[in-house]
């Protein structure tokens, strides 16, 4: 029976030592190290055959890229070779090569070294079992100082936020807000997010003011910011400024008042001069004569041979003259105007005009007239004449020349009758 047994037993062993394998051991599945700490990749191997030829392989699929895996490190007949650029000097193996333990460090680590890396064993003549080991590698990123600062308005009774952030941290920070009080704690309307890192704060007060300090932490390490929260209390308005803005708002009013008066007296004015234009000029018989005669330069004499006196009356067209009856008058009257050296007079015809009263609602009748212009000229040049050798200088006769014109060609050509008012004698106004 012993001797069976021995026969088995060997049966096994010699099938073993022929049908020897390669194993990877398994590793711990995934390691944690604070970014710039050295972190160590474990990898270890069992075989039966020598470690003349042995080939181990280091490969990483970052995290940032997982369709781009890279080599880390090679050793491959005796030799070690290095990987991807980025691991230039910083990768090794643990022990001396060649031996069953190709477990490999990692120096400076950083976040981009953050991935999944595989350890791949070949050591001829083994063959077959599992070959290959995988590792996972998470680089830790500390809080950076966080960012604090308010949002809303600081006005008492106000709701306010206050926020907190990191930029960097792996993993994730968490926040927590606290006030630098005696009692450390947020006042009672405060509600606090420590995943979003904010608090918001309903109807605040005199009391809400204060110092706060937001704690940023992860697994590594923690960072903090202070803010400083002010509650502004309603300020008294300025009375000054109330003051001057009334006084502005009544100089406007005021202007715009004066203005429209303006505006209405002006146009009042330019209305009674329209009407005062449009009122007869009528003078009367017994008003005072004008202190300044214009009959000096041009006068009407009237002669009636009833009452001698002379009448004055508006203005008329010619219109007005041949459409008013004619009355026979067999007193003649002249009416002489002189000017410059020029003379006019209306000596009466057959025909008879009508004269009017001051009132102008009275006729008297009166023949017809014609105007007679009498010309002047000026002084003569004179004549120089030779007597005994001596020359003698005599002025001409000045020349005359009269032109009679019809009252027929007066109204023809459009002549409007005027009569202005004469002074008598005695100074009064006839």
């Amino acid at each position: 029976m012993s001797v069976v047994k021995l026969l088995l037993w060997w049966n096994c062993f010699s099938k073993t030592s022929v049908a020897a394998s390669l194993e990877v051991s398994e590793s711990p599945g995934s390691i944690q190290v604070a970014r710039g700490q050295t972190a160590v990749l474990p990898c270890t191997f069992t075989t039966s055959a020598a470690l003349i030829n042995l080939n181990v392989i280091w490969m990483v699929t970052p995290l940032s890229n997982a369709n781009q895996p890279e080599q880390v490190i090679l050793y491959q007949g005796g030799q070690m070779f290095d990987g991807a650029p980025r691991f230039h000097g910083r990768v090794g193996f643990t022990g001396t090569m060649p031996a069953t333990n190709v477990s490999v460090f990692i120096n400076n680590t950083q976040l981009s070294d953050t991935g999944t890396y595989q350890c791949l064993v070949n050591n001829l003549p083994d063959i077959g079992g599992r070959n290959i080991g995988v590792t996972g590698l998470t680089v830790l990123v500390p809080p950076s100082a966080p960012h604090c600062q308010i949002q809303g308005s600081q006005d008492i009774g106000s709701d306010v936020i206050l926020l907190c952030s990191s930029e960097e941290g792996i993993p994730r920070p968490t926040y927590l807000w606290e006030k630098l009080d005696n009692t450390l704690k947020l006042p009672p309307t405060a509600t606090q997010d420590q995943v979003q890192g904010t608090v918001t704060i309903r109807n605040i007060s005199a009391l809400t003011s204060g110092l706060y300090q937001c704690v940023a932490s992860n697994a590594i390490g923690t960072s903090t910011c202070l803010l400083d929260l002010q509650v502004i209390s309603p300020q008294p308005r300025n009375i000054g400024f109330i003051a001057g803005a009334i006084g502005t708002g009544a100089v406007i009013i005021i202007f715009c008042i004066a203005l429209i008066l303006g505006a209405f007296f002006y146009w009042r004015s330019k209305n009674k001069e329209e009407e005062e234009e449009e009122i007869p000029n009528e003078i009367r018989e017994d008003d005072l004569p004008p202190k300044c005669s214009s009959a000096k330069a041009f006068h009407t004499e009237i002669s009636s041979s009833d009452n001698n006196t002379l009448t004055s009356s508006n203005t008329y067209n010619s219109r007005y003259w041949s459409n008013i009856p004619k009355v026979h008058r067999n007193t003649e009257s002249v009416n002489h105007f002189s000017d410059l050296g020029q003379s006019f007079s209306l000596r009466s015809g057959n025909a008879s005009i009508p004269s009017i009263y001051a009132n102008g609602s009275h006729l008297v009748p009166g023949q017809h007239k014609t105007l007679v212009v009498t010309a002047n000229r000026g002084s003569s040049p004179q004549v120089m004449s030779r007597s005994n050798g001596s020359v003698s200088r005599k002025p001409r006769p000045p020349h005359t020349h009269s032109y009679t014109i019809s009252h027929a060609t007066l109204e023809r050509i459009g002549a409007v009758p005027v009569m202005v008012p004469a002074q008598s004698r005695a100074g009064s106004l006839v």
